[in-house]
């Protein structure tokens, strides 16, 4: 009886994670969208070295980078469901400004990325050759979900400002 509850767990947990991604509202939903698209991003070549068709994908040049971009990622997710919950942030915080705040956050991360990129060396006998890699098309991949997520906030933010001026205004016809 009591491994049945273990055992039974995975399956329960998957279905409450699908009930309450379908549960999300449009900002929250565009934000899971943006980092469902920096996570796959992760496996795209972010980095070419324009011989031999190698590539390096963001998991294969994995560095304290990329752990904060998939840390932020993960907490963005967990906020995007715990708003979608009904949970609002305590003052002076905001869903919106935890959006902004972990867009920007990425797209520095994959900027300094695309500055700071891995070079590339190839050794022979007698002979080695260093190259820096050419930026890949998965790099811009992430630096799209982290615009999406920002788009997010903005969304948010809108969504914010017009329930606040539909209080004001029902304040204003009953007092």
């Amino acid at each position: 009886m009591a491994a049945g509850r273990w055992t039974e767990l995975p399956g329960r947990l998957g279905r409450e994670l699908a009930r309450d991604l379908r549960g999300l509202r449009g900002p929250e939903r565009l934000a899971v969208l943006g980092v469902a698209a920096i996570v796959v991003s992760l496996l795209l070549p972010w980095y070419d070295a324009g011989v031999a068709d190698l590539v390096k994908t963001g998991l294969g040049s994995f560095s304290w980078a990329e752990a904060a971009i998939v840390l932020t990622c993960v907490a963005t997710v967990f906020l995007s469901l715990q708003v979608g919950g009904g949970y609002i942030p305590p003052r002076p915080l905001t869903e919106w400004g935890l959006f902004a705040a972990a867009g920007i956050w990425i797209a520095l991360i994959v900027i300094y990325r695309m500055i700071d990129r891995p070079e590339l060396t190839i050794e022979v006998p007698f002979a080695e050759f260093e190259r820096s890699y050419r930026l890949g098309w998965g790099i811009f991949v992430a630096l799209a979900g982290a615009g999406v997520i920002v788009a997010a906030s903005l969304q948010s933010r809108r969504r914010l400002a017009r329930s606040r001026r539909k209080r004001d205004d029902r304040r204003e016809r009953g007092g």
